[in-house]
């Protein structure tokens, strides 16, 4: 029964003719489908679509750069794009290829020095630096002291040593940055005497310099003078404002300097008493 009414049976007498129908019906319906979506313009997946290979075009424009400029340029761009894709490898590649190119280009070589430096390459950076300061026949202040940064880092004092004077020498002894820089190797070698007298003046040349702050600050409490490493910080609050950092390094240095009062006055009535029973 379909809708209220019966049909007659005698108009679908044989099954066998009734289906053949259905079934001729049914392949029509899939011929029609197939034609209309051979018929239907393809429309690209967004997710499939491959952008522009940005690499390929950076690598093909510096291959055709004429001008020398220009080529450096595109290469720092492609350097940046390679670490910004974090591909480090391929980044600091890149920049040994451009440092044993044959160029003379002393700011050139002392940036791609910084960024070899950055991405933790260090004999490549000590290699491009050392470019630079040739091209200057050795007058390169901000090179050396880069350098001198480099060679502590490798633990190599003498050289660093030498770099970092060199670059004094050459700004007339009024260079706070490598004034500081020599203060961290003078402590990296247990010369705290000297180390204080490298930061004292950093921070005489550089008085809004932090790092040489901070780095007094504790020499100075080290050396056993903790209220002159205070003096230091509490200086420079007063001229630069307050820093957490400056905050921090005051209180250690008043809780180290609380407990050597204590240990000179002798041992506290409860440690007497800790130690005298049985």
């Amino acid at each position: 029964m379909l809708d209220g009414m019966s049909l007659h049976g005698g108009d679908w007498a044989n099954g066998r003719i009734a289906r053949r129908i259905c079934a001729s019906i049914v392949m029509a319906l899939a011929f029609c489908l197939v034609v209309v979506a051979q018929d239907s313009p393809q429309v690209a997946d967004p997710a499939q679509q491959t952008k522009p290979d940005r690499i390929g075009v950076l690598r093909a424009q510096i291959r055709e750069a004429k001008d020398a400029t220009e080529r450096a340029r595109l290469q720092r761009t492609l350097v940046d794009y390679l670490v910004a894709l974090n591909r480090k490898s391929e980044a600091i590649a890149e920049l040994r290829a451009m440092v044993r190119e044959s160029r003379v280009d002393a700011v050139g070589l002392y940036n791609l020095g910084n960024a070899l430096a950055r991405l933790g390459e260090g004999d490549a950076a000590i290699d491009a630096y050392r470019k630079a300061i040739d091209q200057r026949k050795g007058k390169y202040p901000h090179a050396l002291n880069n350098l001198g940064v480099v060679l502590i880092r490798q633990s190599r004092w003498d050289e660093a040593l030498e770099a970092l004077q060199a670059a004094l020498k050459q700004e007339n002894m009024r260079y706070g940055e490598a004034s500081y820089n020599l203060g961290r190797l003078y402590w990296a070698r247990n010369e705290t005497k000297q180390a204080i007298d490298a930061w004292t003046r950093a921070l005489a040349l550089q008085p809004d310099h932090l790092d040489a702050a901070l780095a007094l600050a504790r020499a100075l409490a080290a050396d056993g003078n903790p209220e002159r490493g205070i003096a230091v910080i509490d200086a420079f609050v007063a001229r630069q404002g307050p820093n957490k950092s400056l905050i921090d390094a005051r209180n250690e240095i008043l809780t180290r300097k609380a407990g050597r009062e204590i240990k000179s006055h002798g041992p506290t009535p409860e440690e007497v008493e800790a130690q005298t029973k049985p």
